[in-house]
């Protein structure tokens, strides 16, 4: 019985889980089965290897969800990160590749406006 006050006390103050850690995980080995089928490795796609490649996606969360923050928006990284999660899981290397890892949802799209009509 003594053991159980700490013990709530811990499992009260712990954080959710990253939505965003295993969407990074399956981006990293559809990407890196991307590499391998394109005959290129991680360098070749401007990373030391597969660590690499993860900890720049893991800093993208973290960055994007300052900005989510400064932007008085909540939620929508998480929201991206399981949607990626699913899609990376089973996608293909076009799914990988269309991605706009600079586009934040709370922001319209910026559109090509090139001047013709």
């Amino acid at each position: 019985m003594r053991w159980s006050l700490p013990l709530l006390a811990i499992v009260a103050c712990a954080e959710p889980p990253d939505r965003c850690v295993p969407m990074c995980a399956a981006a990293m080995e559809l990407y890196g089965g991307c590499l391998d089928a394109w005959g290129v490795d991680w360098t070749s796609a401007g990373y030391d290897d597969d660590a690499h490649f993860l900890d720049s996606c893991e800093t993208w969360a973290w960055t994007t969800r300052l900005l989510e923050e400064d932007a008085g928006e909540t939620g929508q990284i998480d929201a991206i990160c399981s949607e990626r999660q699913a899609l990376f899981a089973d996608g293909e290397c076009a799914d990988f590749t269309e991605v706009d890892w600079s586009a934040l949802p709370w922001q319209p799209a910026e559109s090509d406006d090139s001047g013709s009509e």
